[in-house]
């Protein structure tokens, strides 16, 4: 743990705090139902998606991490990732508009800022507790911060869909909330969780060479970037959108669960690190434990 990294956690999550609460407050200001129900919504989908991780060995110690890894991990996902993006994914998307580069615009606009945020997200929190020690622990956090950066997105889109529908505003929510959640699943977690476990294994894989750490972080964001570049692509017909996150989907989940199965079969069989929340000064303690 750093304290360096620990100080700059707070700082930054004192200035995305505000661009989170200036989202929501948006949200109601388009649509009180839609604002009301991306909330019941968020909600439940954190409790769901925190609950299904902390299942997994690869959860971190509490004693170590506990409540406050998970909302600092949140905040920065659903806050400073979205001031980052707002600085830097605004200019990109002002100059593809200028150049006519449809296609591309959304996938310079958002992959380009969004996994540098998140992923510049995760190593801070990495080095800000000391119970994330481990590779998996970069997976896992990613994951979270992803899902931070999810259901901010998706309440925002769920309200602007609310004004949308001209029946009722409930039916506009319902129908973005169900095609965000089951049309493309945990988009931004698989994305950030695929980033996060290339930064974990170039912080903490033992024995290893700054060139290859360098290749590793930087060939998984490429991937978790390629894959986001992928999905945001906006093509002129229809069916090519369908196509094409279908394409996406079959090489994006199995890639996933091909590093979350890496990652778990790694920590099942890790034995050479044991964590204690506080000084260990008897053996009975180790005995107890």
């Amino acid at each position: 743990m750093s304290r360096l990294f620990r100080v700059s956690l707070v700082l930054c999550l004192i200035l995305g705090a505000p661009v989170l609460l200036y989202f929501s407050g948006v949200n109601f200001l388009v649509s009180w139902v839609g604002a009301s129900l991306g909330v019941l919504f968020s909600v439940l989908y954190v409790a769901f998606v925190l609950w299904l991780l902390s299942r997994s060995p690869m959860w971190p110690e509490r004693g170590g991490a506990g409540w406050r890894w998970v909302a600092a991990s949140l905040l920065w996902g659903g806050g400073v990732s979205f001031l980052l993006v707002m600085l830097g994914g605004l200019p990109v998307l002002a100059i593809t508009d200028r150049l006519g580069l449809r296609l591309i615009s959304a996938s310079l606009g958002g992959a380009y800022p969004e996994e540098i945020a998140k992923v510049l997200g995760v190593g801070v929190i990495l080095f800000s507790f000391r119970a994330l020690n481990r590779p998996w622990h970069g997976l896992v956090t990613g994951a979270v911060v992803g899902l931070g950066f999810e259901v901010v997105e998706n309440a925002m889109y769920g309200s602007f869909g609310a004004i949308l529908d001209p029946n009722t505003d409930v039916a506009g929510t319902l129908e973005m909330w169900g095609a965000r959640i089951f049309a493309g699943p945990g988009l931004h977690i698989v994305f950030s969780a695929v980033a996060g476990w290339g930064l974990g294994l170039a912080v903490f894989a033992a024995a290893r060479s700054t060139a290859w750490r360098l290749r590793t972080a930087a060939g998984w964001l490429f991937v978790a970037f390629a894959l986001h570049f992928a999905w945001n692509l906006l093509y002129p017909e229809g069916w090519m959108m369908i196509a094409n996150y279908i394409v996406v989907s079959l090489v994006m989940y199995p890639v996933f669960i091909v590093v979350w199965i890496r990652a778990h079969r790694a920590c099942r069989a890790d034995r050479s690190y044991a964590f204690t929340p506080v000084p260990v000064t008897s053996v009975r303690q180790v005995a107890d434990a």
